[in-house]
């Protein structure tokens, strides 16, 4: 299938670990550790070719076998991996997911100054680039190192010269790297570059915007001339457009007809990018691509891993 979407950022492996309910009898069944495909920018990927959209994805892996792991993962899922290039004096970085009792997640990455997802070159995109693709989605995540921050806003120029559509997935992490002053001014040159933010609202749109109400800080950034989407939780999302403002509730989590049951929510913000994205590129109004985006989101934490995103038909049941 000829990409409709180009996705470009960071692919790595997670390494799951389910914590045991120490409350509860202490039965560590179920706590074994778990290999799953991982990265913000694969995940939305992954979630993007599980929908039908055809998708090719940009970014860099070491040449080692977890890399190897993450481009037969990919093509599995249907994913065009001709721009996943091979870093050979670095590792493909690990995430490892704790993943609580509530389903909530604490995460470590390792190595801790990351690795080869950061190695990927403007010169490799470049070499990369599809024809007619329609829209360009990256992730905030590659904003802070070199040589990969200066290959995904050379990824955003390509984009906005084809007239793609160009989103961004803020991808702050604030609780692991803080916000220092140069990725500060990176994130704010991505944003202009940007058709489409999305974000956290109380932990990456509000900080960014240095606004504390989430409405008025994804107000701030949309600045009347592009649409901020602020991802809220259990109270949904909302998006601040150049045309109004408009909400949508969540989804209990799981299949419709089963009993709601949040296993974990490691991915829940790629998934709910995949089905905003998704919406958008099948003509979806805003609206109706936040409550796309709330579904996947909702069937995605119903299930372990970060790419525990639907099929279409999954998706289509429940929006019905």
């Amino acid at each position: 299938m000829r990409p409709q979407v180009v996705v470009l950022g960071d692919a790595n492996v997670d390494m799951v670990i389910r914590l045991p309910d120490r409350t509860a009898t202490g039965d560590l069944r179920g706590s074994e550790p778990r290999l799953f495909g991982g990265g913000s920018a694969a995940n939305v990927a992954v979630g993007l070719a599980r929908l039908g959209m055809g998708v090719a994805f940009i970014g860099s892996v070491g040449d080692d076998g977890y890399g190897r792991w993450v481009r037969d993962d990919l093509a599995r899922e249907g994913i065009d991996t001709r721009g996943l290039v091979e870093a050979r004096d670095a590792f493909t970085p690990m995430v490892i997911a704790l993943i609580q009792p509530d389903g909530e997640r604490l995460v470590v990455v390792w190595p801790p100054e990351r690795g080869a997802d950061l190695r990927l070159r403007p010169e490799d995109v470049e070499a990369a680039w599809p024809t007619g693709a329609a829209w360009l989605h990256t992730s905030g995540m590659c904003l802070r190192a070199s040589p990969i921050k200066e290959a995904v806003l050379h990824g955003m120029g390509l984009a906005r010269e084809a007239s793609a559509t160009v989103s961004l997935d803020l991808n702050l992490r604030l609780e692991l790297w803080g916000l220092d002053r140069e990725t500060r001014t990176t994130l704010e040159r991505a944003v202009a570059s940007s058709d489409v933010v999305l974000g956290s609202g109380p932990e990456e749109i509000a900080p960014l915007a240095g606004v504390e109400d989430v409405e008025a800080a994804a107000g701030a950034l949309s600045d009347g001339v592009r649409t901020v989407v602020a991802r809220l939780g259990a109270d949904g999302a909302l998006a601040v457009t150049p045309q109004g403002i408009f909400r949508a509730p969540a989804f209990p989590p799981g299949l419709p007809g089963q009993t709601p049951l949040l296993v974990d929510t490691l991915g829940a913000g790629d998934a709910f990018d995949a089905g905003f994205i998704a919406a958008r590129l099948a003509g979806q109004h805003v609206a109706e691509a936040l409550r796309w985006g709330n579904a996947v989101s909702a069937l995605k934490i119903g299930r372990p891993g970060a790419r525990g995103t639907p099929t279409w038909d999954e998706l289509a049941a429940l929006l019905e």
